[in-house]
């Protein structure tokens, strides 16, 4: 048994480095290759200098406050980019040892090389963003409650928010799993407890800039993403007209002086007029976008950190639209011309990787779900697939991707010991 948990955390640790050689050479790599991992390794730098929870000299009101502070500690040991995958390489041990004592043996080894074979968990694990340890503290949360540890779960739930904001969606969708339960005490705590648990955060922000939220990430993605898109649609421009019209809105609306409450109640108002003017077009292009999360390989820009190399239109949603408007032939070429080429041998390789093995999970859970009807998995699943809308990226199926593992790992071994009986 022992010799066997041996080779198991040998070959976490032997995966992990095989992903992190090709940037020993070029930490700076690991900051460039996604937007995020700069601002939350700022952010843990200044909080490991300075105690300051500031990015650019301002508060910062975009990010919650777990994972930078977790990260800061480990900024005072390794002040380079490595600190994410330091604080993921421990992460995923102590995670392991965890699910060890809620699994049975054989369960449990299935579920580890799935986990520790994972393209998504490997390459994501190289940066300092959140997705990752969302998707842990998600599992954890979600195997204490299947356990009956039921006030471990509800402050793991209740942690979420204050990893990615997203968390804030999940309480409904307990509470209904609960009322479906017929267990109505369950359902009143789990949904009030995790939004009475952001208020000190809330309330942080209040001070810091007179206006009452837990993060203005939603504002940004709904003002700068989700909203334009839905415009576009209804009023057949382009995206970047769409964008460019809503900032004109934006600048009217504000004075040459303008206090932050006034920027972000501007950027309120704005997005419930465009969403008012185009709710079924937000509908559908965000459902349609959030698929594309369910379907990625992997994301194809931050493989261009193998290669120190930029490409001019790195967004992988314009070929998955292409296709969709019926131009196959240019999502074709834009697809082998502008990715497949630039990413390289290694690019290529994990782009084929990930691609067997999303369809290998892809099947499986399409199974689970005719056969087993998992409620409680689902109810979590759902709303997290559809949250991602026109940001769509495969890194974010991390949220939610671990307890597809679970499953999986259940029903092979389920499958196979029926087999064995009969």
């Amino acid at each position: 048994m022992l010799k066997r948990d041996f080779l198991l955390f040998f070959l976490l640790l032997l995966i992990r480095f095989l992903f992190l050689i090709p940037l020993l050479s070029n930490e700076k790599a690991i900051l460039e290759a996604i937007s995020d991992a700069k601002e939350y390794y700022e952010l843990a730098q200044n909080l490991a200098l300075s105690l300051n929870y500031e990015r650019e000299g301002n508060f910062d009101t975009k990010r919650p406050p777990f994972f930078p502070f977790l990260l800061s500690f480990f900024y005072l040991i390794i002040p380079k980019p490595y600190i994410g995958f330091i604080f993921y390489l421990i992460l995923s041990i102590i995670f392991l040892l965890i699910i060890k004592k809620y699994c049975d043996r054989e369960s449990f080894y299935l579920f580890a090389l799935l986990f520790i074979l994972s393209p998504q968990v490997n390459f994501y694990s190289l940066f300092p963003i959140t997705d990752l340890f969302f998707g842990i503290t998600l599992f954890l949360a979600y195997l204490f409650l299947k356990n009956n540890k039921n006030t471990i779960s509800l402050i793991l739930f209740s942690l979420l928010s204050y990893i990615k904001p997203v968390g804030l969606l999940l309480p409904p969708f307990l509470a209904i799993y609960f009322f479906i339960k017929r267990n109505l005490k369950k359902a009143f705590i789990f949904f009030i407890i995790p939004y009475l648990f952001t208020l000190p955060w809330s309330f942080l922000i209040y001070k810091k800039i007179n206006y009452f939220t837990f993060s203005t990430l939603p504002y940004i993605n709904f003002f700068s993403y989700y909203l334009p898109v839905a415009k576009s649609l209804k009023e057949e421009i382009s995206y970047q007209k769409a964008r460019e019209l809503m900032n004109r809105d934006l600048e009217e609306r504000l004075k040459d002086k303008y206090t932050k409450k006034e920027y972000w109640q501007a950027i309120r108002d704005i997005s419930l007029k465009e969403l008012k003017k185009a709710p079924l077009h937000l509908l559908s292009s965000h459902i349609l976008f959030s698929f594309n999360t369910l379907i990625s390989p992997i994301s194809f820009k931050p493989l261009l950190i193998y290669l120190n190399k930029e490409i001019e239109k790195p967004i992988q949603q314009e070929v998955f639209s292409s296709i969709l408007k019926g131009k196959i032939i240019e999502g074709i070429k834009t697809f082998l011309f502008e990715r497949l080429i630039k990413i390289g041998f290694f690019g290529i390789f994990l782009l084929i990787y990930s691609s067997i093995f999303l369809i290998f999970l892809l099947i499986y859970f399409v199974k689970i779900v005719i056969k087993d009807k998992p409620l409680l998995e689902l109810l979590i699943i759902l709303p997290l697939i559809f949250s991602t809308g026109v940001v769509a990226e495969a890194r974010y199926r991390l949220l939610f991707e671990i307890i597809i593992y679970f499953l999986v790992a259940q029903f092979i071994i389920t499958f196979l010991n029926h087999r064995r009986r009969n």
